[in-house]
């Protein structure tokens, strides 16, 4: 093969990039508001972080903090749920909320001259929703129906049963978006109650992004939410996890042709000093096409059609998670090369080469995430809800590419732990339990036994 074709060209260098200069301040209740001036598009994009997120919610009530997110828009300020949505369907907007691990999400994009029902609609939603009984009942519903069939999923289940493993009893631990059982014990006035203690101005920060000036938009959010009244509670945060050890995991599936897996441990939080330098390193090691997970197990062996591996910080801890799919045949050959990775990653965790790269990757990339005034509102969001340095994303790409090689083998050999692998498996157990009991203490599974709130992931029998 001609090494011509065959060999991609160095990375470019950066081309110049400004980050968008923004406008932070924080009204008399608690309330954090930035403003992101942006005239590109007559569009004006509003996107609240609120700390209320699965961190807070107990194991037996998982998917509290989910329902109560999604049931924000079903009704909210007097008007019901097929009014917001004729109101942002007429207008061209888009009216959303989520509930992620430590915050719910709740954003508005609209044209110009839409905005201030934008913000009005979001308002209603933040400080007056209604949850209507009807609703929390059909969105209950929905979910288990939903639920019912991704449980007979393997690519579904191994990552939920992965973190169970990793995070133990930590809330991080359980599924978001809750489970058949956890879901049916959840009631309105539960959510009623999620919401009234959570919801409070000096937990939660907006940004307001796009073809409006700083003046007018601290004027809105102000008219909006200055009188926004109450003070949060002081929740102590969760037990810590576990410490990493090695275990295997087997979900079991007889007779399955394919097998999911997860190699992983306990990570950080996002206010971790290491969080960039992780970010550079996964890039090289499994984090894109080109990386050596995916190279390896992929290009050169065969094995499956993608591998790669991520970290992810939230407030109080994270996650490292390697992961791929292949044969029920090879699953022992994959898992073992995985694991071999990891060692070898430590050992050797990158090259000038592949720093290189990766580099320029996510400092050519950061640019092009950017187009939007979305897209900056929730960097600047995240840059203040984990409180950041003020100057980390508009210097973003600089600290990027000052990144050194010895910085990343520091990091990389301080964090990553080959010695205390979480190794969970989704699969036909009786092909490859032998062999990957030489990673640690095997607990299998039946796929059907799987119950994600109990301590043991596996279902109790019924009383009689």
């Amino acid at each position: 093969m001609n090494p011509a074709i065959s060999t991609p060209p160095p990375p470019a260098e950066p081309r110049p990039f400004q980050f968008p200069r923004f406008t932070q301040r924080t009204l008399a209740n608690g309330l954090t508001l930035i403003v992101v001036e942006d005239t590109r598009l007559p569009l004006v994009a509003y996107s609240m972080q609120m700390r209320a997120g699965k961190a807070d919610v107990p194991p037996a009530r998982s998917g509290l903090a989910w329902l109560s997110a999604a049931l924000l828009r079903e009704g909210a300020a007097g008007r019901t749920s097929q009014e917001i949505s004729r109101l942002v369907d007429r207008a061209g907007g888009r009216l959303n909320s989520s509930a992620g691990e430590d915050f719910t999400s709740i954003s508005a994009t609209f044209l110009k001259q839409h905005a201030p029902l934008g913000l009005s609609l979001l308002t209603g939603m933040v400080r007056r929703p209604d949850f209507p009984e009807q609703e929390v009942a059909r969105l209950v519903q929905q979910q288990q129906s939903s639920l019912a069939v991704q449980y007979n999923d393997a690519e579904y289940l191994l990552p939920l049963a992965a973190a169970r493993a990793v995070f133990g009893e930590h809330p991080y631990g359980y599924p978001g978006d809750g489970t058949p059982r956890s879901l049916a014990s959840l009631t309105r006035d539960a959510i009623v109650d999620y919401h009234r203690r959570r919801f409070k101005p000096a937990r939660a920060w907006l940004a307001i992004a796009g073809d409006v000036t700083a003046s007018e938009a601290f004027a809105a959010a102000e008219n909006a939410f200055g009188d926004w009244a109450g003070v949060p509670e002081d929740l102590a945060p969760p037990a810590a996890p576990p410490a990493p050890r090695a275990q295997v995991l087997l979900i079991d599936n007889p007779g399955a042709t394919q097998s999911h897996i997860s190699v992983g441990h306990l990570g950080f939080p996002r206010m971790n000093p290491d969080f960039l330098t992780i970010q550079v390193a996964n890039q090289i090691f499994g984090g894109s096409f080109n990386s050596r997970v995916n190279l390896k197990l992929r290009a050169a062996e065969g094995l499956t059609y993608g591998a790669g591996s991520s970290f992810r910080s939230y407030r109080h801890s994270g996650l490292f998670r390697a992961g791929t799919f292949t044969r029920t045949e090879k699953t022992a050959a994959a898992v073992g090369m995985l694991v071999e990775l990891i060692r070898e990653w430590k050992e050797n965790p990158a090259t000038p080469a592949e720093l290189a790269e990766a580099k320029a990757f996510m400092a050519g990339s950061f640019a092009v995430d950017l187009e939007t005034a979305g897209a900056v509102a929730s960097r600047v969001l995240t840059q203040s809800v984990f409180g950041l340095p003020e100057d980390y994303f508009p210097n973003y790409r600089e600290n990027v590419q000052a990144i050194t090689l010895e910085q990343v083998c520091e990091a990389v050999r301080r964090v990553v732990q080959p010695d205390r692998l979480t190794i969970a498996v989704a699969g036909d157990a009786a092909a490859f339990q032998a062999e990957l009991a030489r990673y640690g203490p095997v607990n299998v599974i039946p796929m059907g036994s799987l119950d994600l709130i109990e301590p043991t992931l596996r279902r109790q029998p019924a009383a009689s």
